[in-house]
């Protein structure tokens, strides 16, 4: 039943698409020459000749639609990703349409492309998401429901259970669980009843009417595993494996495909594909923004710098970026030129190193503005994680948990450690806690916030000395 009606929800959403893609590619003809009254000098295309391209670009669409694995049981898939994977989809099927105008000679004008690309990618987005949310709201209705095992009763399978109940939208009920030892059998587990042991498999699942399984085993009990596998290799359920990560230093974790071979990513940056460029643009545009409106103030204050104390200007330390690279920042010089002459050390309140000019910049924070020129040249962006000297990542890799995670991004001119008052000398577990947060859950979103909080707290902020 759970397979068959599977199939039937595929097939009705693969034909709804198939309509769509037929429909938009008519529309974008009815729009170019007719709705919006555009000039056409080459005149007005046979609608024979449309038709005729619409009936072999709607079944070409659908198969590229369908090669972008479009048409899986997407329950527990993010929405978000399957209308940027939709969106990608549209993106390649116009690309494809535009090769044919051009073995049909321009036949097929470039404006009727772009119209086409924009009501296909706007149609089958809308009914992707009407199909979605109409099966999340049936599903917490009770109704469209998918009833699951889970094989494990340890920390690896309430960590799941709680996730799988967190998300009753996706419409998976929990009948039970399997234990690795006996003795648990008749327990309740996470509220759930311990149904029996692996050994029971497969006849524990088909008494449960368990339409997949999870195994949510930890490492240690890989016997215990590979037994279920082998015995659940004689049913007809589908088997989800959960892979234990607790005990593992774990930064956006995914799984991906390699040549057929699934492989658990366990450390990962965010700044990947388009998150990457996404990121690069914003950081080169608002950087030179910022360098040429702000001008006038960094020439004042660099003029203010040099005549306030002896020495230059701006303040040059190496630091650590990111995949532990090292790179030049650039500050405006806030301490007397022999500063560090005793060696490296935290700025302190009071600080006698300080200049008179050199309290009042580091008090509003203006003294990181050189930093602008770093993020333009792309050894930083504007949000990160705040950059240490070698001497101190040195120090730290080896005595705090995970610290060299925040060095999979590149580090930043203010963070969202900077932004909850963690500066200076400040408890670094707790930096570390806010950069690792804030690179698990990194978006462009994120970034504006961080952005709008340093200008409300980090330029009136005490800790800042």
């Amino acid at each position: 039943m759970f397979v068959r009606q599977r199939q039937v929800l595929a097939t009705a959403v693969f034909l709804l698409d198939g309509v769509l893609i037929a429909g938009a590619w008519l529309a974008a003809y009815w729009l170019r020459f007719y709705a919006f009254g555009l000039p056409a000098p080459l005149g007005v295309p046979a609608l024979s000749f449309h038709l005729w391209v619409g009936a072999v670009l709607t079944p070409v669409g659908l198969l590229v639609l369908r090669t972008f694995r479009l048409y899986r049981s997407a329950r527990t898939a993010r929405l978000s990703h399957e209308l940027f994977v939709l969106a990608q989809g549209v993106a390649v099927i116009t690309a494809l349409a535009g090769l044919g105008s051009f073995f049909a000679r321009g036949e097929l004008p470039r404006s009727v492309l772009l119209i086409f690309a924009v009501v296909a990618t706007v149609a089958l987005l809308t009914a992707r998401v009407v199909v979605r949310l109409s099966l999340r709201s049936m599903r917490r209705q009770g109704r469209n429901l998918r009833y699951v095992v889970v094989v494990g009763t340890g920390e690896q399978a309430t960590r799941l259970i709680g996730k799988l109940e967190h998300h009753p939208d996706y419409g998976i009920a929990i009948r039970g669980l399997v234990a690795v030892d006996a003795a648990q059998v008749g327990s309740t587990v996470a509220g759930h009843p311990v149904l029996g042991t692996v050994a029971d498999l497969p006849g524990l699942i088909e008494r449960a009417g368990a339409d997949f399984v999870y195994l949510a085993l930890p490492r240690s009990d890989w016997q215990a595993e590979e037994d279920a596998l082998i015995r659940l290799g004689n049913s007809t359920v589908a088997v989800r494996l959960v892979p234990d990560l607790v005990r593992a230093f774990t930064l956006n974790a995914a799984v991906e495909d390699f040549d057929g071979m699934p492989v658990v990513l366990v450390t990962e940056t965010p700044e990947q594909g388009w998150n990457a460029v996404i990121k690069r643009a914003f950081d080169v545009v608002f950087a030179a923004l910022g360098l040429v409106l702000l001008s006038p103030l960094l020439l004042a204050l660099a003029i203010w710098v040099r005549l306030d104390s002896s020495g230059p200007v701006f303040y040059g330390q190496e630091r650590v970026g990111v995949n532990g690279r090292r790179f030049r920042m650039y500050k405006f010089r806030t301490m007397r030129a022999d500063a560090e002459a005793a060696g490296a050390g935290w700025t302190t309140a009071d600080d006698p190193r300080r200049t008179g000019a050199g309290a009042t910049l580091r008090r509003l924070s203006l003294d990181e503005l050189p930093q602008l020129w770093n993020v333009l040249l792309g050894h930083m962006s504007l949000v990160g994680p705040r950059p240490e000297r070698p001497v101190y990542v040195d120090r730290f890799r080896d005595s705090i948990p995970r610290y060299m995670l925040r060095h999979h991004v590149k580090a930043g001119m203010t963070g969202w450690a900077q932004v909850n008052g963690l500066r200076g000398d400040t408890p670094l577990e707790r930096r570390i806690e806010f950069d690792l947060y804030y690179i698990e859950h990194w978006s462009l979103a994120f970034d504006l916030r961080i952005i709008a909080l340093t200008f409300v707290r980090v330029f009136r902020d005490a800790s800042a000395y």
